[in-house]
């Protein structure tokens, strides 16, 4: 027995001027969330030197950057003159080299801190790192 009953066809719409808008809406929070977000670069400007190029494994070296703001990071993260110490005898290994980036325009005593905690610390295979003269 068939019945006579008529199907009701349903037509939806999706509206794409609002999915439009709401691709503009989450395309700038994007790049505004984005652009703000700061990486860990240190900005420095080295000395510049036409001292050879010494070679080294990256993995068993340590970097101890110094801005012109006398800030110490080790390895990109900061750190203050009274943890250098402890951080030095923590990373300190047999065949580890610690290489220092001071700015150009740092102070001299930022330096003179930062030898005196490695010399404390007992290191002896320090580097100085410098720009190549072009």
């Amino acid at each position: 027995m068939r019945r006579n009953k008529k199907r009701v066809n349903l037509h939806l719409d999706i509206a794409p001027i609002n999915l439009i808008d709401l691709l503009l809406v989450l395309l700038i929070f994007f790049i505004t969330t984005t652009s703000f977000l700061q990486l860990k670069v240190i900005e420095l400007q080295l000395p510049q030197s036409s001292a050879t190029k010494v070679s080294y494994k990256k993995d068993k070296m340590v970097v101890i950057s110094l801005n012109t703001k006398c800030e110490i990071f080790i390895n990109k993260e900061k750190t203050s003159t009274k943890e250098l110490y402890e951080k030095l005898q923590q990373l300190k290994e047999k065949d580890t080299i610690f290489q220092i980036a001071a700015d150009k325009q740092s102070r001299n005593y930022c330096m003179v801190e930062v030898l005196d905690a490695l010399t404390l610390a007992k290191i002896t295979k320090i580097g100085i790192l410098t720009a190549k003269v072009h």
